[in-house]
């Protein structure tokens, strides 16, 4: 495998004087890229938000998902300004290490590179759990087949058939990171076309149902597992007559973060900056965040209207109550599921619920694309081993990187499948998310003083009212940021397991990231130094692209 490797050593500051990746990538791959790793809107809404309205009665979904939308604002804004100014792969490691201090790049770095193997460790999962499992349980229901639907309820419920199929997403994924950036966009393009085409499908489905047809539906096939009509199914729940109250601010302000969960990520493609075309225009950055979040917001928001629309508020509040019994089916009341049943033709059940095989792989790949670029940043200015910047001269990936994260990734799937911790990793990795995010905003805050040789001309100098817009935005997201904090402590069942007492986790988990940080950075520095190599040199400029 031919490899572009190391440098000279220490006679130059980086490991060498081009990092081997190209820019490939096109203003829509990362549109998409956002898109998918921040809300992938059919996965969203298969598993991600509907949680909710049973855990916080009178959830508004709606108005939850445009409050988020409105969060999301100054801190897209942010990531614009600093990522078309710092253009590098890296992202935030490279604008806090080259504004404020490397140590404080790390505790950021590491915090979003934490979220990201959380977040790809989730996505393995999704595939056997929430994908492969119910697909094949729906296909043994609508073709009266007991085997499909016993191997479909294994991929749900039994570790080894889960970490089987989380481990064949790993290896796909693996193979396609490989293969190289052109090649990872169109497996994530094709994927994320095709499962979108099942989402819409579903869209129109619901759009051109009726209530009467889905209760039929759902009454005969609760049925024939013993189960209740659709009454019965809410009585049983006591959700009769629930509906949504956006001024119950108990049930909006838990749901917001229930939904920014998945939507406070569009600004991810930062870590694309250093292998996107014209990644230096302040536009595009704009309109490649802010295109995604659009799209995330827009489609959940139709998307849950229309499944209102013919399911019924209360009946989907019922069906996603823990341990109602009324509700037999052998597969979760997951979104595309109910979709099926409005029409309950079988083409058309098979290609809603079959589409949300696809929806895995592409948002695998922001998840797993960024800590493989953290490793690599961090080995170009020599924190790690250099062997671990070495690119493949043909596919211009790193394969040393990737075939490390994608080893932990595995790891920490082996750890999810007989963990009773993962769901709650999993809300954390939101408070990873925010450490970054207060870094960088005191970093941009800082920017125009800190580092007035690279913000004069720079993307980033924007004023309104005589005002530099970072000095605007910035404060902003830390804002929001804390706010996500706050809410885990305010309603313990979004990341306490519902346990007030469990509040110590979210500050010894921010402190684990912090210590981790500061660890890797002077125990790095420490190293290099016995090497002869003084690391702190290395900041004083950008890496080379």
């Amino acid at each position: 495998m031919a490899t572009s490797g190391g440098g000279s050593g220490g006679s130059q500051l980086f490991v060498r004087q081009s990092t081997g990746l190209v820019r490939e990538a096109s203003a829509l791959d990362a549109t998409i890229f956002n898109a998918v790793f921040s809300a992938p809107v059919g996965a969203a809404l298969a598993w991600g938000v509907f949680f909710a309205l049973s855990a916080f009665p009178g959830a508004d979904l709606v108005w939850a998902t445009i409050i988020s939308f409105v969060l999301n604002v100054p801190v897209l804004i942010m990531m614009a300004l600093l990522a078309s100014s710092m253009p590098r792969t890296g992202g935030d490691y490279v604008w806090v290490s080259r504004i404020l201090s490397p140590p404080l790049a790390l505790i950021s770095n590491f915090g979003a590179a934490l979220s990201a193997l959380i977040g790809a460790t989730f996505w393995a999962r999704y595939f056997p759990v929430f994908a492969l499992g119910p697909i094949l349980a729906t296909l043994g229901i609508l073709f009266d087949n007991q085997g499909l639907i016993d191997l479909g309820t294994k991929f749900q419920t039994d570790n080894a058939y889960i970490f089987a199929g989380g481990l064949a997403m790993i290896a796909l994924m693996t193979a396609i990171l490989i293969a190289g950036i052109r090649t990872t966009f169109r497996w994530q393009n094709t994927f994320w076309i095709i499962a979108s085409v099942g989402t819409f499908l579903a869209f129109i489905v619901l759009a051109i149902g009726s209530t009467p047809d889905f209760q039929a539906n759902f009454n005969a096939l609760n049925a024939k597992f013993g189960g209740a009509s659709v009454n019965d199914v809410i009585a049983a729940a006591k959700a009769t007559g629930a509906k949504p109250d956006a001024t119950n601010w108990n049930a909006t302000l838990p749901t917001i973060f229930a939904i920014m969960v998945f939507m406070m990520w569009n600004w991810w493609s930062v870590y694309l900056a250093g292998e996107l075309k014209s990644a230096s225009n302040r536009s595009r950055q704009l309109g490649v965040m802010f295109g995604a979040l659009a799209w995330d917001v827009v489609f959940i928001v139709i998307g849950v209207l229309l499944l209102f629309k013919v399911v019924g508020y209360d009946f989907m509040v019922a069906v996603n109550t823990v341990g109602n019994t009324a509700y037999a089916i052998p597969t979760g009341p997951w979104y595309h599921f109910m979709a099926s049943l409005v029409l309950n033709v079988p083409v058309i059940s098979i290609l809603i619920v079959g589409s949300f095989l696809f929806w895995s792989l592409p948002a695998m790949v922001g998840n797993t694309f960024m800590p493989i670029r953290t490793v690599f940043a961090w080995s170009f200015d020599r924190l790690l081993p250099e062997k671990l910047s070495e690119v493949n001269e043909r596919s211009h990936s790193p394969v040393p990187a990737i075939l490390l994260v994608m080893g932990i990734v595995t790891a920490m799937l082996a750890w999810s499948v007989v963990s009773t911790d993962f769901g709650t990793w999993l809300a954390l990795g939101v408070e990873a998310g925010a450490v970054c995010v207060v870094i960088v905003a005191l970093a941009a805050f800082l920017f125009p003083e800190r580092r007035p040789d690279l913000y004069q001309a720079s993307p980033a100098n924007v004023k309104v009212g005589g005002i530099p817009v970072l000095k605007i935005v910035a404060p902003l997201s830390a804002l929001v940021m804390v706010f996500l904090i706050y809410l885990t402590f305010a309603y313990p069942g979004l990341a306490l397991a519902g346990k007030p007492e469990n509040a110590w986790q979210i500050p010894a988990f921010i402190g684990m990231i912090v210590v981790i940080g500061l660890v890797i950075f002077y125990g790095a520095r420490m190293i290099r130094r016995s090497q002869g190599v003084d690391i702190d040199l290395v900041y004083r400029e950008l890496p080379p692209e």
